[in-house]
């Protein structure tokens, strides 16, 4: 089953650098009224909108997805080199104990140096890679004199093999380090996007009010107004994609040449589905435009909406949409 993340995430209606504009253009209009304002509320102290704006600048300054996200991407670079390596001294491994555990002899004794945990280990599980790599270590460290004399096994063997192994796990921890340093920015972002944006709203709601007989002076604070400024040409931000998938079908959102499409990238992913469905939709990445769900990403029935960060140990080259029920179903992707 998927992890439906718990993040401190608002809907902006808007990309996040439409949101620092907007609130931007807000907090400038409230400075050019603030004696309406503080003759509304004494909340509205003299200078509040260069507090505001200040707190909005900071939000902006704090690093983004690919910033974020950077130090964990070039270490899961070094981590497959680190993993082929390890994958490549268990492979020689195997071969020294088929020479010197003949016949039935060999089952019981490959399993035991962790031919169990090769399969995904192989597949880049790198908790499975640890384990399999732990279970090779105990093996030459129990039955090294017989793979030397039976299996034709190096004498330095044992000595490179531990070296593989434990080059592995440094670097696999440094990179589960990352993406937890990471994910903090993440949140602290988040957190810090949050706050500016009900500040912002709960002042624009102040200033529909003390502008309600003013109609263009009323506009300068509501929110969909403003976002018409900074808003894209032609209509949308570029970041909000929507559309339909058809039933028991794989439809491919992003690919390669997609820039939005990151490591670290942030989405916010709802299934605009009305009424009851059978089944829901999947959110993933994948490695071609037509793979199937494979537990990397999220299950989101009818009106669910979560927002989701792909880190680098999740990221593969295509996002794509899969519909688990017979009808068609409703999608929202926005790249925050």
């Amino acid at each position: 089953m998927a992890h439906i993340e718990e993040r401190p995430v608002k809907d902006y209606n808007c990309s996040q650098a439409e949101l620092y504009a907007g609130l931007d253009i807000v907090w400038d209009s409230q400075a050019e009224h603030e004696a309406e304002f503080a003759a509304e509320n004494t909340i509205y102290t003299p200078g509040l909108s260069v507090t505001r704006k200040a707190a909005i600048q900071a939000a902006r300054a704090l690093p983004d997805g690919q910033a974020r996200y950077a130090d964990a991407e070039s270490l899961r670079i070094l981590l497959v080199e680190k993993h082929e390596l390890a994958i490549a001294k268990w492979n020689s491994l195997d071969g020294y104990i088929s020479k010197a555990f003949k016949g039935a002899n060999y089952k019981p004794r490959i399993e035991e140096a962790g031919k169990g945990y090769y399969e995904k280990a192989y597949a880049q599980n790198w908790e499975q890679v640890v384990l399999l790599m732990q279970s090779g270590k105990n093996f030459i460290d129990e039955h090294g004199a017989v793979l030397g004399t039976n299996g034709g096994m190096p004498a330095t063997f044992g000595a490179d093999f531990e070296t593989a192994r434990t080059e592995f796990g440094s670097t696999y921890g440094l990179f589960k380090d990352a993406q937890q340093d990471a994910q903090e920015e993440t949140d602290a972002k988040i957190v810090a996007n949050n706050l500016i944006y009900a500040d912002g709203r709960e002042m624009m709601e102040d200033g529909k009010h003390i502008f309600r007989k003013n109609a263009s002076l009323r506009e300068r604070f509501i929110w969909e107004k403003v976002l018409e400024l900074v808003s894209t040409p032609g209509g949308g931000s570029g970041n909000l994609f929507t559309g339909d998938v058809a039933g028991m079908t794989v439809f491919n959102l992003f690919g390669p040449a997609n820039t939005q499409w990151t490591a670290g990238v942030t989405l916010r992913l709802k299934n605009t589905t009305s009424g009851p469905a059978i089944g829901g939709l999947h959110f993933y990445s994948a490695m071609t435009d037509t793979d199937g769900w494979s537990g990397i990403g999220e299950f989101l029935l009818p009106g669910q909406e979560i927002t989701r960060t792909f880190t680098a140990a999740d990221f593969r080259p295509f996002f794509n949409i899969q519909n688990q029920g017979p009808n068609v179903q409703g999608y929202e992707v926005e790249v925050m």
